[in-house]
């Protein structure tokens, strides 16, 4: 790992624990801070096969950089611990480090090539919602963990919605009809307990701590994993371009997520609207009059004030199938309500809606927030064919030119980011809002903004209110 220069702080921001063994299930554990491991177990299996011990660190601080301790809370469990190894591994092969090479790396390889057909980025969010979709068995588990497991997750921060409810350990195996591995597992973390209190030095309790402390360390390696990034696209950019799986990772970990309300604004057009301008009136004056001349002020406030409005907007929404229903619904939702309480639109407003797959399926012409409520409320999806932008930006620009849309602010476009774009820039604002798990954003032309939207971020959106 001494030629890996990105990883350089990331290997220093362990502090060791030995660990006796039979405590732990597996050679090493971290939670991001300590990193436990079993000494006799260690020499025992270096003697076996010298390269373990590297790959194995290579792999668990490969977790930590891409956030996998930190990002199981309310998933499955065991699928989580899959997708997370699986991804590791990806990476660890791409990198071809001939000091982490096992001789049973060709097992790996044969599922690796499967995989990539379904999830092409192989990030573990890629990685566990394919999981989730094929609903693999008990047997396919434990095949896949055999191969791609080399740490033990049991220091993991699952959260009381990821632990699993049956009888399993932390890497996805099944119990074996007796009360041991309970026993084990509270072992094990009454083993690394103490050690975690005296290290943080807090009087609290053990779950609040561990919040605290899980936040707290998905924080400092979101930083290196910022710094590994720039790292791998300059000084280090060799290992960038064969670990395509480690960029795609580090893109997802490093993703910063939007105000959606600030982005909605950056569509308005300046217009006088009837509000009060405090920015550009003197209270010094309006206070010196009333005390001078008792209930007279000097000065009387501005009635009037610029702000940034939407008159004319456009919203297409991809109706090719990837995008299902109850998250359009759920998005366009969550667009008006920040607009209505945002104050973004005018008094008389014009939205076109529209649905396009790879042609025009729908329009709707709506003229106040109350209509647009009621379609989103008795939305239907028509199309689910191929997926092309174009129709609808040639549609918009019929609309320009015929001057039925004067004002246009902008034209906003909800996709996943699979299909053709328009080849010239147009003459509004345009953002495609790409509906996406693994936070990864498509490449779209120069002249797009880009937003990137996760299923449980639109839901949060709508949780939150505005």
């Amino acid at each position: 790992m001494v030629d890996l220069r990105f990883l350089c702080k990331a290997s220093r921001q362990f502090h060791l624990s030995s660990v006796e063994e039979g405590k732990m299930d597996g050679l090493m554990a971290t939670d991001g801070k300590m990193l436990c491991y079993s000494a006799e177990g260690m020499v025992r299996t270096f003697k076996k096969e010298q390269h373990m011990p590297v790959r194995i660190l290579l792999h668990l601080t490969l977790h930590c950089m891409l956030g996998h301790p930190f990002r199981g809370q309310d998933k499955d469990r065991d699928l989580w611990n899959l997708a997370s190894d699986v991804a590791a591994e990806k990476i660890i092969h791409q990198l071809g480090i001939y000091s982490c090479s096992l001789e049973g790396d060709g097992g790996q390889q044969e599922w690796l090539s499967v995989l990539e057909e379904y999830c092409p980025h192989m990030t573990a969010e890629e990685l566990y919602q394919y999981f989730l979709d094929r609903r693999l068995n008990e047997g396919e588990k434990e095949k896949l963990s055999g191969l791609f497991r080399k740490d033990s997750h049991f220091l993991w921060n699952f959260g009381e919605g990821g632990r699993r409810k049956g009888k399993k350990d932390g890497n996805g195996r099944a119990d074996r009809d007796n009360s041991g591995q309970d026993e084990t597992e509270e072992e094990e973390d009454a083993a690394v307990s103490e050690e975690m209190m005296r290290q943080w030095g807090e009087d609290e309790g053990e779950e609040k701590l561990r919040r605290r402390k899980s936040r707290m360390l998905q924080k400092e390696w979101k930083e290196i994993a910022k710094q590994a990034e720039t790292d791998l696209k300059t000084f280090s950019k060799r290992y960038g371009q064969q670990a395509g799986a480690l960029m795609d990772g580090l893109a997802s970990i490093t993703f910063e997520e939007c105000d959606y309300s600030e982005f909605l604004r950056r569509f308005g057009g300046q217009h006088e609207v009837m509000q009060l301008s405090e920015d550009e009136y003197d209270m010094i004056y309006y206070t010196y009059g009333l005390k001078k001349y008792g209930n007279i002020p000097l000065i009387e406030p501005l009635e009037f004030r610029d702000d940034k409005r939407i008159k004319e907007f456009v919203i297409a929404i991809d109706t090719s199938g990837s995008v299902q229903g109850d998250i359009v619904q759920n998005f366009l939702q969550k667009t008006c309500d920040v607009l209505r309480h945002t104050g973004s639109f005018t008094e008389r407003v014009k939205i076109y809606l529209i649905q396009c797959d790879a042609q025009i399926q729908h329009i709707e012409e709506i003229e106040s927030l109350d209509s647009l409520e009621d379609v989103i409320a008795g939305l239907r999806l028509s199309g689910f064919g191929g997926t092309d932008f174009r129709p609808v930006f040639d549609y918009v620009d019929g609309l320009v030119k015929s001057g039925e849309l004067t004002e246009l602010n902008g034209l906003i476009y909800f996709t996943d980011g699979a299909g053709m774009y328009p080849e010239k820039k147009p003459e509004y604002k345009t953002a495609f809002i790409f509906h996406r798990d693994d936070y990864i954003s498509p490449n779209v032309p120069y002249w797009a903004i880009r937003a990137v939207l996760t299923t449980d971020n639109i839901k949060v959106l709508n949780k939150e209110g505005v």
